[in-house]
């Protein structure tokens, strides 16, 4: 019988065992969407109640357990995939979700997924909701108003996420711009200034920037995205002899 590994060999080699299986857990976490994920479907007046009853369960696990909620929420995915019916209402809470579970729980933190896969999903809502009409009309609904808070959360999340890279500049500054047109509500929205406004100050479009921060500060002067520029040197003095 063979005598089981002791002594600093043997822990170490266990340590290093334990490494590798926490290395393989996470890998497994954060698996890549599968292409089905960003599939065109057919959508229905009704889901099966199997899909909707993954949807309803992803939906309740995104802030707390956002691996948990990727489960449901592809799996929800896959069942279509394989003639399933789904409604509009549960196709966008599976990529609302599947945006939201990227991030890890309680923070903006990626873990479970990516930044590719977030630039993903953003992408893939943007071009359906593009293609569902005029914003103007979707406030009237419930349907139309959860439209309208995931065209906010793609089009805000995909330009600060270019941003962030400082790939395409242009082209994240026109995605903002076209989320604050058809889908703000106002001053409560004025977080996508802020993405606005830090794209144009990492493109050094600098009196631009400003004259939003200076706008909103008008309004609300303590509204806490601006309150570093607000301090900044270099703007004190832009406004100071404005």
């Amino acid at each position: 019988m063979r005598k089981p590994a002791t002594g600093s060999f043997g822990m170490k080699r266990c340590l290093a065992m334990s490494a590798v299986l926490l290395l393989l857990l996470a890998a497994a976490g954060a698996q890549a969407y599968p292409a089905f994920v960003y599939g065109d479907y057919e959508l229905s007046e009704d889901s099966d109640p199997a899909v909707h009853a993954l949807v309803e369960e992803g939906a309740r696990l995104v802030a707390g357990e956002p691996r948990q909620a990727r489960q449901r929420l592809v799996q929800a995915l896959k069942k279509v995939s394989q003639g399933m019916s789904i409604d509009e209402y549960d196709y966008l809470w599976t990529q609302y979700g599947l945006m939201k579970a990227t991030m890890e729980a309680g923070s903006a933190d990626f873990g479970p997924g990516t930044p590719k896969e977030y630039e993903q999903v953003a992408r893939h809502v943007l071009g359906f909701l593009d293609q569902q009409g005029n914003t103007g009309e979707w406030v009237y609904t419930e349907l139309g108003a959860f439209r309208m808070e995931l065209y906010r959360t793609a089009a805000n999340g995909l330009a600060w996420q270019m941003m962030e890279s400082g790939r395409n500049l242009e082209k994240a500054l026109a995605i903002i711009n076209k989320g604050i047109q058809k889908a703000s509500r106002g001053e409560e929205d004025d977080y996508m200034l802020d993405t606005k406004v830090r794209i144009l100050l990492k493109m050094d479009k600098k009196q631009e920037a400003w004259r939003i921060v200076a706008q909103v500060l008008d309004q609300d002067a303590e509204f806490g995205d601006f309150q570093d520029i607000r301090q900044d040197p270099e703007y004190r003095a832009w406004k100071n002899a404005d």
